[in-house]
């Protein structure tokens, strides 16, 4: 793989890990402290891991994923694309629990997926079971994902400080 995609895979790594923990923390603070504000954030933020997420995952189809260190196991390889999934989960369930539930999506102001409200500015769904639906997906694949993605930090630094291999160095240096 050239250097060049390479640098792209390790920027989109870094970039969507950054989107991803601030999504998924931001997302359990709003809801447990009811900090309704947050929402519109909350999706924007959503909105820019699609495109980043389908770039990721056509470059993977392009360009298998290959560790830096020797005789690594396959299942290693479908964790990733677990990882990937599950992202996919979340995003999709969004979608549905925000789009049938009436709440619209919106860009940083641009609306994409305008509200349904009455005269009142209440929400009105356009499917209270599939967003009700979404909503659970929604919040057991963020479990799920905070289980992967914490699993896959424990997996570098394990690489780092207990085989002392260059997985961590390579993914945080050209030079790694």
């Amino acid at each position: 793989m050239d250097r060049n995609l390479q640098n792209t895979h390790r920027l989109l790594h870094w970039v969507m890990a950054v989107l991803v923990i601030t999504l998924v923390s931001l997302g359990y603070y709003m809801t447990t402290y009811q900090q309704f504000p947050l929402y519109h954030i909350h999706k924007s933020l959503a909105v820019l891991v699609v495109p980043l997420l389908m770039v990721r995952v056509l470059l993977r189809i392009r360009i298998p994923w290959r560790s830096a260190v020797a005789n690594t196991p396959r299942w290693v390889s479908a964790y990733h694309w677990l990882l990937l999934a599950v992202l996919l989960a979340m995003l999709v369930s969004g979608v549905a629990y925000s789009g049938f539930g009436g709440y619209g999506i919106a860009f940083f102001g641009l609306e994409l997926v305008p509200a349904n409200t009455d005269a009142q500015q209440q929400y009105i769904a356009y499917s209270a079971p599939l967003s009700a639906l979404g909503q659970q997906v929604h919040v057991n694949a963020g479990y799920a994902l905070m289980a992967l993605v914490s699993l896959h930090i424990v997996a570098a630094l394990k690489h780092h400080f207990i085989d002392r291999d260059n997985t961590l160095l390579h993914m945080l240096s050209a030079r790694g």
